[in-house]
């Protein structure tokens, strides 16, 4: 009985135009058209560097375990075909060629949705021009940043009720859940129990705790607006 494993992943970066619907959809068909079961490596976002070309090698692809496992079982035996949608989408550096190697060494053939270019200097060309715009795209948000801190720009994830302003400067008030985050505070002002705002309002206890943390925050807010 044959075995397929289809490998997804999306970049992080905005350059990345193939989504992971496409990818779980179409390569996943194919992997069922080849073989007669099937595991899914299924990364989601995630980068596609490793350490061999990164310095800080925290959340790299080869310091996840599911793919150095992956490697491992690959390089086993225990699949006939790998299916990925490209080479980019399996990795995006020389690591690239360990997994390659692994599944060479386990018997796999390697097949991809997309055609690819097998020149040696392509890929290595290729890469290396994915390479540089990557470190650009972080140096240029680092920049913008830094910007902002000097500005005094607010950064961060917004906290539950509130919203940037149009010029991505500071937070702002969401109407409907800066009306529910004042509704958890009366709430729990009456007495009521987490478990009782959560049913009532819909607000996790998590958020419930962060909004309470916040209780002066928001209600100064609140007179604020009403005046």
């Amino acid at each position: 009985m044959s075995k397929a494993l289809t490998w997804i992943r999306k970049s992080k970066g905005s350059d990345d135009d193939i989504g992971l619907k496409d990818q779980r959809d179409k390569v996943k068909t194919l992997a069922g058209k080849l073989a007669d079961t099937r595991d899914d490596l299924d990364l989601g976002v995630h980068t596609g560097f490793s350490s061999m070309t990164r310095d800080d090698d925290s959340g790299l692809i080869d310091q996840n375990e599911r793919v150095t496992d992956t490697v491992e079982r690959l390089r086993g035996g225990e699949y006939d075909y790998l299916v990925a949608w490209d080479d980019r989408r399996v990795c995006r550096d020389e690591f690239f060629s360990v997994i390659e190697y692994a599944a060479n060494q386990g018997g796999c053939e390697i097949v991809y949705f997309a055609d690819v270019d097998d020149d040696d200097l392509t890929f290595d060309l290729k890469r290396r021009i994915e390479r540089d715009t990557k470190e650009d795209e972080i140096r240029k948000a680092k920049r913008a940043i830094k910007v902002k801190k000097e500005r005094g720009d607010d950064l961060g994830r917004p906290r539950f009720g509130y919203e940037y302003n149009s010029s991505k400067t500071e937070q702002v008030p969401d109407n409907d859940d800066f009306e529910r985050a004042l509704r958890v505070i009366e709430l729990r002002d009456e007495g009521a129990t987490y478990s009782t705002i959560n049913n009532e309002t819909g607000v996790s206890e998590g958020t419930i705790a962060n909004i309470l943390d916040r209780r002066e925050q928001y209600l100064a807010e609140a007179n604020t607006a009403s005046q």
